[in-house]
């Protein structure tokens, strides 16, 4: 019985993915996956799984490389490294973690550059709204100073990202 009703909340997440308008193909499904895959291991290890970003990162060179052949490997590079050149000196200051730039690079070896741009942008935005959320709740219910170090686990804001900005 239990397997069952995961089947079915699996039913019910691509029935809503499919129905905001958004085309729901095999790789869109792969790729949503792997960001489910990612939010969790964050959540629970407070890490994102090496193994998942290189699965990621392996399963987009294949679809950039079957379905735009050479032009597609220079698509992979270009997307794969616009993330981790823009979001380095972030990285640096301990604002950002290494497993997000690289789920950045792993959503760009599947999307477009506009959309990756705009992913990451929504994401920050989504993250600030996390952020301040937390802050509120920690000081209202945990009645902890206002001016306390706050971390958030930013993979559920890029998660969030990539749904609205790839309609799903």
């Amino acid at each position: 019985m239990k397997n069952s009703r995961h089947g079915l909340t699996w039913l019910a997440i691509i029935r809503i993915t499919n129905k905001r308008g958004g085309e729901l193909n095999e790789v869109n499904l792969i790729l949503l996956g792997l960001l489910i895959g990612a939010v969790y291991t964050d959540m629970i290890q407070t890490r994102i799984s090496n193994r998942l970003i290189v699965m990621g990162l392996t399963l987009g060179f294949f679809f950039r490389f079957m379905t735009e052949g050479s032009k597609g490997v220079l698509f992979f590079m270009v997307n794969i490294s616009i993330p981790v050149i823009l979001l380095y000196l972030l990285f640096q200051m301990h604002a950002l973690g290494a497993g997000d730039i690289k789920l950045f690079s792993m959503i760009g070896a599947f999307i477009s550059t506009e959309q990756l741009l705009k992913l990451m942008g929504l994401a920050f935005c989504v993250g600030a709204m996390l952020g301040i959320g937390k802050i509120i709740y920690q000081f209202i219910f945990l009645k902890t100073e206002i001016g306390k170090l706050t971390k958030i686990h930013f993979s559920p804001a890029i998660l969030i990202a990539y749904l609205v900005i790839t309609g799903r």
